[in-house]
């Protein structure tokens, strides 16, 4: 079968692929409590209809995974990994829509999970039929549907790829957003982060006397004013990566909803730390001076730097507020990007262009998807293309457009019939 009857095929399966996102969209699975089984069992039950062979994993009772496979003529292994957990749908009267209708609704689904990436997993499933049915591909693929991605793949695709049962030579991670046939994106790569805890020690006081105290809080709020200007320091950005952020930047300022003061923000959003003060904890009573407190700040960093020199950026930094009874813990995620020159991005470009008759741009993710398991623990390279709409994720009334799901079909079905590594 030609590329173009192909995609031909896809476009007559437009139908079906609706269908599975809706129903997919149908079984809840919020995180917490992240209960997939069901949705696992619908799936099974698919591929079992398919004749495509499956397996089911599951470190944890209610923590379902599954993998599908369609076998290809070469030891070439091309992985595709989505997930089917979803975050809580909130205050049902902020919907419009049930959140678990799966309704279409002129040229969208609506649902929770619709964007995120309840559609994308939809457009995978249709991949793995329609690879199925034309024989044996140019390579095999693995189709991974994971849970616990919410809450940072504990029991999902950080333990299968930790403990190396998802293994590969290249990945297409199906939670991206932001893709439109007329406006394609790849995504290649995401922010790491450097994640401070600060604890503070004082001396409590009666409040009508606190000179005879040390207050906690206030002191911490003077060490966290000298981490924020973390914000301030420029990053050694690699220079392979310096059009790809150029253009992450503009992704970002196409949304019409940001006033300048954001608009100046997110075109330094790579160029500079972003570092928010998340957590803030202390005292016990309104007339007593604390003696401890603590607090959570969130910095986030473009890959490809030097970690340690940003460390060390930032313990000079409370190392100069002149504080006492001050400690400091990091956790660091490293983040990752792939070259854009590499025979993956430019092959996975080529097929998405192929589809959409617009050459991709590539971006940079300011958050973290599940590809961050597969480099750390695997060194699989990642590429993330999807069916998700911008600005769609974990809001009411969550939707996907019924083209972006064929889009991502067309992407997920091609790219393994033409890859070649």
């Amino acid at each position: 079968m030609t590329t173009e009857e192909t995609l031909n095929q896809i476009e007559s399966s437009t139908d079906d692929i609706v269908n599975l996102c809706s129903k997919l969209v149908q079984i809840p699975t919020p995180n917490p409590p992240g209960d997939t089984e069901p949705c696992i069992k619908f799936i099974e039950e698919y591929f079992k209809e398919q004749k495509i062979p499956t397996k089911i994993y599951r470190r944890k009772e209610g923590k379902a995974n599954i993998v599908a496979k369609v076998e290809g003529e070469s030891s070439t292994k091309i992985l595709w990994l989505g997930h089917i957990d979803v975050v809580p749908e909130g205050n049902p009267e902020f919907w419009k829509h049930d959140p678990y209708s799966g309704e279409v609704e002129g040229k969208l689904v609506f649902g929770r999970g619709s964007s995120d990436m309840k559609g994308s997993c939809a457009s995978a499933m249709m991949a793995a039929t329609i690879l199925h049915e034309l024989g044996k591909s140019p390579n095999t693929v693995e189709f991974w549907f994971t849970c616990d991605e919410e809450i940072g793949g504990r029991d999902g695709a950080q333990w299968l790829a930790q403990d190396g049962l998802i293994k590969g030579d290249v990945c297409i991670i199906g939670d991206s957003s932001g893709s439109t046939p007329q406006k394609p994106y790849v995504d290649i790569g995401c922010k790491g982060l450097l994640w401070t805890k600060l604890k503070m020690g004082g001396k409590t006081a009666h409040g009508s006397t606190p000179y005879l105290g040390d207050n906690a809080i206030e002191k911490l709020l003077a060490v966290i004013q000298r981490v924020k200007q973390i914000g301030d320091h420029e990053l050694e950005i690699p220079e392979d990566l310096k059009s790809v952020l150029r253009s992450s930047v503009d992704f970002l300022l196409v949304n019409p909803e940001l006033n300048d003061c954001q608009q100046k923000v997110a075109r330094r959003l790579f160029d500079f730390p972003t570092v928010s003060l998340n957590v803030l904890q202390g005292g016990v009573k309104i007339n007593v001076v604390p003696d401890s407190a603590d607090a959570a700040i969130d910095i986030r960093f473009t890959p490809g730097i030097d970690i340690d020199e940003l460390k060390k950026h930032v313990v000079d930094l409370i190392k100069s507020s002149d504080r006492e009874g001050i400690t400091h813990e990091f956790q660091v995620g490293t983040g990752y990007y792939e070259s854009p020159k590499s025979i993956f991005v430019e092959q996975f470009s080529n097929i998405v262009r192929e589809v959409t008759k617009s050459v991709p741009d590539l971006k940079i993710l300011t958050g973290g998807t599940d590809a961050i398991s597969m480099k750390n623990f695997q060194g699989v390279p990642c590429l993330g293309f999807g069916s998700g709409l911008t600005g769609q994720a974990h809001t009411p009334d969550e939707h996907v457009s019924i083209e972006n799901l064929v889009m991502a079909t067309k992407v997920y079905t091609l790219f393994p019939l033409l890859y070649k590594p």
